[in-house]
């Protein structure tokens, strides 16, 4: 399970960054994420939305855009999307990937490992609508 690690990478570095820039609650945090980080989406969702709580940002939104794993083909040369096997296996191990034209194993990865918070939507400090 690792989404809790990365999960707390992410509110840490979002909650550090609100905290520079005199921020109060973080209200939505939009990521990119890496098909081939295997990271289950509802899990890692779960568990920002738990530490936002716990952070003192209860109702924090989040939007996941996920980038699909490409690969350069260095049989046929083709560079597009990689061809992985289906199933909950690839979570459990490293999904062997192929060239999505010609079925080749003989690849290299040029995209799907991405993981980024892409923006963070921070309500300013005493922006609550009270007084003081």
């Amino acid at each position: 399970m690792h989404e809790l690690s990365i999960a707390s990478q992410i509110w840490e570095s979002v909650a550090r960054g609100a905290r520079e820039h005199g921020g109060g609650r973080v209200l939505s945090i939009a990521l990119e994420v890496g098909e081939l980080n295997l990271l289950e989406e509802e899990q890692l969702g779960f568990w920002i939305r738990e530490l936002g709580a716990r952070g003192g940002s209860p109702e924090v939104k989040l939007k996941i855009t996920e980038i699909k794993a490409l690969v350069r083909c260095n049989g046929c040369g083709v560079e597009g999307k990689a061809g992985l096997p289906a199933g909950e296996l690839n979570h459990f191990l490293p999904p062997i990937l192929s060239c999505g034209a010609c079925g080749s194993r003989d690849v290299a990865v040029v995209g799907g490992r991405e993981l980024r918070v892409v923006s963070a939507e921070i309500e300013k400090e005493g922006a609550d609508g009270g007084s003081g």
